[in-house]
């Protein structure tokens, strides 16, 4: 059983969640949008544990597609889970922070965002990434699994408008970054 507040597995016998203090008793009030979202704390956590296993258990592979923030930029398969596993073996210092939730659900589907910054380690590579997320999932059996994600970097630099372009009236020029 996984804590509906913070997503870790906790003792099924639990009353609390050992991790966050989360009363379980409570969990069957938790809002269909809240399970939504823990969902994807889960699969975030499974990268921070280092744990191919948490995030294949919430991914619908046979169906699921991936856009991510890290090459290949390509729309990916399952193949992006076998990619993410090889990857996890050379990660560490992993920490990530989210905001900005809004999930909207459709009966048995359920799209969410949110913006996540995440910091770590890949082998001699620091990095700290700010990205946009958008998720679908659908529910199948009681469970919520994960069919597509979209990971989208913020820009570095923010675009600026090229000298000369005008804003009103004129033509404008492209944006530059």
């Amino acid at each position: 059983m996984f804590c509906p507040n913070c997503g870790k597995e906790i003792d099924e016998r639990s009353n609390y969640c050992p991790y966050c203090g989360f009363k379980i008793s409570f969990a069957q009030n938790l809002a269909v949008e809240d399970i939504v979202r823990n969902v994807m704390i889960r699969r975030i956590d499974g990268i921070k544990n280092k744990d191919p296993n948490i995030i294949a258990s919430i991914v619908l592979k046979e169906k699921y597609t991936k856009f991510d923030d890290w090459p290949p930029f390509e729309l990916q398969e399952s193949e992006a889970l076998e990619s993410e596993a090889k990857a996890l073996k050379v990660l560490s210092e992993y920490e990530y922070e989210t905001r900005s939730w809004k999930t909207m659900v459709f009966g048995d589907f359920a799209v969410t965002t949110f913006v996540i910054k995440y910091r770590g380690k890949m082998r001699d590579l620091n990095f700290a990434i700010q990205s946009r997320v958008s998720a679908f999932l659908i529910k199948i059996n009681g469970d919520w699994k994960l069919v597509h994600e979209h990971w989208s970097r913020f820009p570095v630099q923010i675009p600026v408008r090229q000298q000369g372009a005008t804003k009103n009236g004129g033509q404008e020029g492209p944006i530059v970054v």
